[in-house]
């Protein structure tokens, strides 16, 4: 069954949890992507002389955030959000530098979390297959409310998988879904629901233009794109874009 609400959602994730970093393994280019794009955004931030501080919004299992801290440095300060008590506490059991912190919440609640997190709005903030777990009719107030938590000339990431108008893209996604990872996931109990959930949100997904549109209306600009190689070109793109001073 497809989970219909981000309460059933968040417990598909945690019943994925456990197997998660492995089937994740399995997709040759995931991690890469992830470090290429997190190095794309702390090379964007300005040069402050003093160690940023990032979002990681829908960090899951930490993989994301190890990619930011990897780029940033340790010192880094880093906050990273998600709904799914399971996959934080897969991020939780790993070993992370002092200035690496969790949250259990959604990116909606982001303004109330950064009250009692920060003091003041970060340098940047990364998202990685974040917005199409969001309802479509929320997806602009939740770009606005990250755009709102970077400070002037801070700089916004998002990664994620956008087929659609694309019927290569669509068809090429849907071969390795049904034919490698859900295949996979059955193999080592991953939660094969959670996966076939993710083959359906992809194709319902924002196009490249789409999201291209709510980055704009949030008043985001310097909005530039880049797509990951092998399997996922064209598939898995990653957006920079800056809130203007």
């Amino acid at each position: 069954m497809e989970p219909t609400s981000g309460t059933l959602l968040a417990d598909e994730f945690d019943r994925a949890a456990p197997r998660y970093d492995l089937l994740t393994s399995l997709n040759p280019g995931y991690v890469d992507a992830l470090r290429d794009a997190a190095r794309r955004l702390v090379l964007s931030l300005p040069v402050t002389g003093s160690a940023p501080t990032l979002w990681d919004l829908g960090c899951g299992s930490g993989l994301s955030t190890r990619a930011l801290v990897d780029a940033a440095g340790p010192g880094a300060r880093i906050v990273g959000l998600d709904a799914s008590a399971g996959m934080l506490a897969q991020a939780q059991e790993k070993d992370w530098p002092d200035h690496v912190s969790f949250v259990q919440a959604r990116a909606q609640d982001l303004p109330g979390v950064a009250a009692v997190q920060l003091d003041g709005p970060a340098d940047g903030a990364f998202a990685a297959y974040l917005l199409r777990n969001v309802p479509q009719e929320q997806r602009d107030d939740v770009v606005a409310t990250i755009a709102d938590q970077v400070r002037p000339g801070g700089w916004i990431a998002l990664q994620d998988y956008h087929v659609k108008g694309s019927r290569t893209a669509e068809a090429v996604w849907s071969a390795v879904c049904w034919g490698v990872v859900t295949p996979l996931s059955v193999a080592v109990r991953g939660n094969p629901a959670i996966y076939r959930y993710l083959w359906r949100s992809v194709l319902r997904n924002d196009s490249t233009a789409e999201l291209q549109a709510r980055l704009e209306r949030a008043g985001l600009t310097d909005i530039t794109w880049t797509t990951a190689g092998g399997w996922q070109r064209g598939i898995l793109h990653t957006v920079l874009a800056r809130r203007p001073l």
